[in-house]
């Protein structure tokens, strides 16, 4: 392996090139880049001179907004107006700490609007955009005093109006769903997942079977006998694949049932089974394009309109009751929670945070090794009746889980009963031998007093 100087001097000259080489997660990088694309190109638009002949030139593509399309400003000349900042702040530290801190006054300013204001902002996620910022600055090593940045932030509102979906709600949406959409809304509701965290491939969803009252998963446990015999209880799904933030995340059998069909789907779209490195969702038609989180939260919008559940907004009302995709998490999170367990508090309390992708209670090993996964696994099946969203299958999750404890204090009370059996028997049999040297040492006494008689 050898560097070459031409590769140094290219790293150095590109300041987006070592601020995208910093993250692992394909969703980090794509929320990091949306948020500098519109720190730069809008925020700071009259102070970076950026390339105005490149920008003119695209200019007619945003002059008919396209579908979907939200952003009211050109980034076309993003890279340009990236290497202008850096450069800048290199050269002046004082200008670039005073354009961050008059940013933050001004996202102050609009903090402190009314909400029904439609120049209102949330407080919560303007350090989001503030992140990236220092992302692309520390990895062009420019060092600014951001505690001095943040002190310009607003204070934080405590308060959230905001609530989950309900499971009438998740259910009307059902009733409004495509086959994909229908995979969508069940893997929302029953794994907890994040929005940017849907991009996951084929090969990343294994069916967990319980078989000869194991938990079985992995390949070489997985035979044709369990396959055909035994039933799926769950699937586990490997989230942010082969990067620091990996975790593992969890779907009930109601979904897995759906994803067969949309499995089939697939097939007759594709013409062939999926590939392990194929995206799991991707774009309609014949051809394996990855839907992006867009994509996602378009379809997810789609079946809100269509179900009635998200209508438009209330004139000077800007946000809905429940947030598109986070509604199912914060769904997930409660369902769970209430799910009863047989580990203590403390120990479900870490486990159910570790599905969501949390650190936990405690710092945790983040190496999921096998009798860890295993943990995981028994405290998600307690779950899956109150995460189960078809009334039908949800009560018949509830009769499996009720049979098998039946089933156990059967099985416990039966071995009880043989120790109590066996402890009787054993008790009779001393008594029985108490009973016979009680008898000799009678004897004896009696025959040492006619001895003497």
């Amino acid at each position: 392996m050898e560097i070459h100087p031409d590769e140094i001097t290219k790293s150095k000259n590109n300041p987006l090139e070592l601020f995208y080489s910093s993250m692992r997660a394909e969703a980090t990088r794509v929320d990091y880049d949306r948020k500098l694309r519109k720190v730069l190109c809008e925020f700071f638009k009259p102070i970076l001179k950026g390339d105005p002949e490149l920008v003119k030139r695209t200019e007619s593509e945003y002059q008919t907004k396209k579908r979907g399309v939200k952003r009211k400003f050109s980034d076309a000349d993003f890279e340009v107006r990236a290497a202008e900042f850096v450069k800048r702040a290199k050269e002046d530290t004082d200008w670039a700490e005073n354009v961050l801190m008059k940013l933050g006054e001004k996202f102050k300013e609009r903090a402190n609007l009314p909400k029904t204001d439609p120049n209102y902002i949330n407080p919560v996620s303007l350090k989001n955009y503030f992140v990236p910022v220092q992302k692309l600055l520390e990895m062009n090593r420019v060092n600014l005093a951001w505690k001095m940045i943040r002190s310009t932030f607003p204070e934080i509102d405590g308060k959230d109006d905001t609530r989950e979906y309900t499971y009438d709600e998740i259910r009307k949406m059902l009733n409004h769903c495509k086959v994909m959409d229908k995979v969508l809304v069940l893997l929302a509701a029953s794994s907890g997942i994040r929005a940017g965290a849907f991009t996951f491939q084929w090969k990343h969803v294994i069916p967990i079977y319980l078989h000869n009252e194991r938990y079985v998963w992995e390949e070489q446990d997985v035979t044709e006998s369990v396959t055909q015999n035994a039933p799926i209880v769950a699937a586990m799904i490997r989230i942010y694949a082969n990067s620091n933030s990996e975790y593992i995340a969890f779907t009930t059998p109601e979904c897995w049932n759906a994803i067969q069909g949309y499995r089939q789907q697939w097939i007759q779209e594709i013409r062939h089974e999926p590939k392990p490195d194929d995206p799991f969702f991707k774009k309609s038609g014949p051809f394996v394009r990855v839907l992006s989180e867009m994509g996602l939260r378009k379809r997810l919008e789609r079946i809100l309109k269509e179900s009635g559940i998200r209508p438009p907004l209330p004139t000077g009302v800007r946000r809905h009751k429940v947030p598109a995709f986070n509604g199912f998490r914060r769904f997930f999170n409660k369902a769970n929670k209430k799910s009863l367990s047989n580990n203590s508090l403390l120990a479900s309390l870490i486990f159910k945070e570790t599905m969501m992708g949390h650190g936990g209670l405690i710092q945790l090993d983040k190496n999921y090794f096998k009798s860890h996964i295993y943990e995981l696994i028994e405290e998600y099946v307690d779950a899956v009746p109150n995460l189960t969203i078809s009334t039908e299958l949800r009560l018949q999750a509830e009769n499996n889980k009720l049979s098998e404890e039946k089933s156990e204090l059967e099985e416990k009370l039966e071995v009880d009963n043989k120790q109590l059996r066996e402890d009787n028997a054993d008790i009779r049999e001393k008594f029985q031998e108490f009973k016979k040297e009680t008898s000799v040492i009678i004897d004896w006494i009696q025959k040492q007093k006619d001895d003497k008689e």
